[in-house]
């Protein structure tokens, strides 16, 4: 009995110890979602990688932030539901998003469309800000483990605000060609069409150091694409992230529990 009682000490411990998994994000000045819906292939594969990586794993449907501005259609969500099946694809305009849509028993990502300032693009400049105003709901969906994908920002400097980690959108003028990627999370560079905006590297200018770099411009030249990769990341409020870690608490827990079932083994096999 004193050794299962013991058992359960360390076992609750472990589980409050034990930090939440977070999701995946993918930042990139591409609009891919533009591109595939005028057939390249570059943009095909790339967005098939993203939306891999930010799904990870999870069948669930992809909930698609994807207004019309460009007068061409729902752009991402129809290359989306290319990708993974129409049937898996809601779409819906900035300006009717919700809270309660961020339910990660619903959704396995969500992706917010590029910015009409790409050239063609579906959402309008402040989608970003709108966006942000969820953020808790964002953040929840996130520490859940929901992932992220982010597209062109364009000319939108705060197009990246409604991220869990801080990631502004310093612009620039990026050319078509010459991107190499950096093999990381199997997400490939895109090469031959136009292209919108850059990051800071990690760490500078507003972008957390939790992301790591994807896809450059030429070898260890200006950033085009960034990745975060879950795992412990956890989130409280939008921009202020923190490694989770055991609590003074927990680690008390846990001590006890271990050295009370130490106590047990040695008294047994006296």
């Amino acid at each position: 009995m004193k050794q299962s009682i013991l058992a359960g000490v360390a076992m609750a411990a472990l589980a409050i110890a034990a930090p939440a998994n977070a999701g995946n994000i993918v930042l990139t000045g591409h609009d891919n979602d533009l591109h595939e819906f005028f057939g390249s292939s570059n943009s095909d594969v790339a967005l098939a990688a993203e939306l891999s990586f930010v799904r990870n794993g999870s069948a669930l449907p992809v909930l698609v932030i994807d207004g019309n501005a460009s007068g061409f259609g729902h752009e991402a969500v129809a290359t989306i539901g290319t990708q993974i099946g129409a049937g898996n694809v809601v779409g819906v305009d900035p300006s009717a998003v919700t809270a309660a849509m961020f339910d990660h028993t619903i959704y396995s990502a969500f992706v917010v469309a590029s910015v009409v300032t790409c050239g063609g693009c579906d959402n309008p400049i402040g989608t970003g800000t709108l966006l942000a105003g969820f953020s808790g709901a964002i953040n929840a969906f996130f520490n859940a483990g929901g992932g992220i994908l982010g597209l062109a920002g364009a000319s939108d400097p705060d197009a990246y605000a409604y991220v869990p980690e801080a990631a502004t959108n310093p612009g620039g003028s990026p050319p078509a060609t010459g991107y190499v990627s950096t093999g990381l999370f199997g997400i490939p560079a895109v090469n031959g069409d136009p292209t919108h905006n850059f990051f800071d590297a990690p760490g500078t200018g507003g972008l957390s150091a939790a992301y790591q770099i994807v896809e450059t411009l030429g070898v260890g030249g200006p950033v085009e694409t960034v990745a975060l990769a879950g795992g412990s990341i956890s989130c409280d409020v939008a921009g202020t992230c923190t490694i989770s870690a055991p609590e003074p608490l927990s680690l008390s827990l846990l001590g006890v529990g271990l050295v009370g079932l130490g106590a047990v083994r040695r008294r047994r096999r006296g």
